[in-house]
């Protein structure tokens, strides 16, 4: 055999250990890619009942906002009209106070100075 020959059959052999190396680590690589996939699906199936769950605890908050909102606005009416109309009742009650005022000032003033003349008019009787 000649010298050709035998780096012929050496390159031949190197070229198959070669080949069946490359089969055996494409065979590993694939083998990896798969168990990613399997884990990238299998998390994919888990994330989707999360972000549904948390989409939909979204719309909670948001309505659950929106209706607190309303509650809130309502609530400052109410406390509006009543401040409303406790002002209105101040006011009303200090029209009766002045009213009445007025009017029985002058009048209790009378009953006293009727009073003083009746009680003079007996003092000066009595003397005579």
């Amino acid at each position: 055999m000649d010298t050709i020959q035998i780096f012929t059959i050496v390159l031949i052999i190197s070229a198959s250990a070669l080949c069946i190396a490359l089969i055996y680590y494409l065979n590993k690589i694939v083998k990896s890619v798969q168990s990613i996939n399997s884990d990238v699906k299998e998390l994919t199936a888990n994330l989707k009942p999360l972000i549904q769950s948390t989409l939909e605890l979204s719309e909670n908050i948001n309505k659950i906002t929106f209706e607190a909102k309303d509650q809130f606005k309502i609530s400052r009416s109410i406390v509006t009209d009543f401040r409303e109309r406790a002002d209105k009742i101040l006011s009303i009650e200090n029209k009766i106070r002045s009213g009445v005022e007025d009017a029985i000032v002058p009048l209790i003033k009378n009953i006293h100075a009727i009073g003083v003349g009746f009680e003079s008019f007996w003092r000066n009787f009595k003397n005579k």
